[in-house]
């Protein structure tokens, strides 16, 4: 706990590097419809499985230590501590905030305004919110504003984040009687040429006065809704039902198998997209990250292995043993006598680092072992 009390060192990454980055085709057509001072921005692919907004930071900050679901208990730390602000705030603007922090302590719920508000806080940066102007009425201009820290918090930086979806407009809206809303974020980089390497993105606070963030239309407290699927003033929780219940209108099979086709199309190339990213990053890793990485997915492994019921077990190590038995099959004789000494050599090691009562232990089950075998040779011969 006390390790999430203390502040990041956020230092955010503000170009964009083709080496480690990949662009998100599908949020770039989203971003072509979004405000013309954000055009010559970069929609970078993040995972989309409902953490899109701290993905987003986490490439920002180029930190694989860091998690999305280490910044998901941040933003629910400083909405706590700070929601009386919140919810005088933003109320208004995002719906009744015990609600939204209840929503948000769920892993991969969809982020919004609470979120990227609490975020800037989180760390210490300004972050400008860019939605596209899909479906856009003046009361959703809440969704292109830039949002600063909690005062008396200084900013040091300031990113950009894309409200997108994980699918084209077309298809959002033949699954959805041709309603659009956001279910992921993405990040906004600039090319290199744009910014100053020494500086990256740090904001002359001095000389630059931070956009006012706009409460009142017409003297009048606005209520807007939350980019959802008609969705009312709680979080941006997808949820079958609920999209089944506000379709009015019939969508012919063929229309929707199209959709379909399309979507597992498109869900192949995200994966392609996803899949390079990972091994760009890897590339690019140093030995420490490299460590860190692989401790991660060994701890991620047993964790996985430990909750599994008896059956699991016994079907993993089946399929274990299939695995391994092909695999030896198929190894050329030079790569099996390879494979023969390596297992002999670790044998070895592990004998010569027992103690005297793992020894004796591993001797009796070997007595065993062959006390056994030689009964069922004289069960067969009888």
């Amino acid at each position: 706990m006390e390790s999430l009390m203390s502040p990041l060192e956020f230092r955010p990454y503000g170009v964009f590097d083709g080496r480690i980055h990949v662009v998100d085709l599908i949020a770039k057509e989203y971003l072509e419809k979004a405000s013309a001072d954000a055009q010559h921005l970069i929609p970078v692919d993040v995972d989309a499985d409902g953490n899109g907004l701290y993905h987003s930071v986490i490439l920002l900050m180029n930190d694989s230590t860091l998690t999305a679901s280490e910044l998901r208990v941040r933003t629910i730390i400083e909405l706590v501590i700070n929601e009386a602000f919140y919810s005088n705030m933003y109320t208004h603007r995002a719906g009744l905030i015990d609600i939204a922090i209840k929503a948000i302590c769920k892993n991969r719920t969809y982020s919004g305004l609470y979120e990227i508000c609490a975020l800037c806080s989180v760390l210490k940066c300004n972050i400008r919110s860019v939605y596209p102007e899909i479906d856009f009425r003046a009361g959703m201009a809440v969704m292109n504003s830039m949002y600063t820290p909690i005062s008396p918090i200084v900013a040091n930086y300031e990113v950009a984040t894309l409200w997108s979806n994980m699918l084209k407009e077309m298809h959002v809206r033949a699954a959805n009687n041709n309603l659009w809303s956001s279910n992921h974020f993405v990040p906004l980089l600039a090319l290199n040429q744009q910014y100053d390497f020494d500086h990256r993105n740090q904001l002359l606070l001095s000389n630059v006065k931070t956009p006012e963030k706009k409460t009142f239309k017409n003297n009048t407290v606005a209520q807007i809704r939350m980019p959802e699927f008609e969705s009312s003033f709680n979080r941006r929780v997808r949820s079958d039902i609920n999209i089944e219940s506000e379709r009015t209108k019939a969508i012919s099979p063929i229309t929707i198998e199209q959709a379909q086709a399309n979507i597992e199309e498109e869900h192949e190339n995200r994966l392609s997209l996803l899949r390079e990213r990972a091994r760009l990053r890897r590339v690019n890793q140093t030995e420490e990250q490299r460590q860190n990485r692989l401790a991660k997915d060994r701890e991620r492994t047993r964790s996985r292995r430990e909750s599994q019921a008896e059956e699991q077990r016994q079907d993993r190590l089946a399929k274990d043993r299939e695995r391994a038995r092909s695999r030896r099959e198929s190894d050329p004789k030079e790569q099996r006598q390879d494979r023969l000494a390596k297992d002999k050599e670790r044998a070895r090691s592990s004998r010569d680092s027992q103690t005297e009562e793992q020894r004796q232990r591993r001797l009796e089950q070997k007595k065993e072992h062959a006390r056994s075998v030689r009964q069922n040779e004289t069960d067969d011969q009888y």
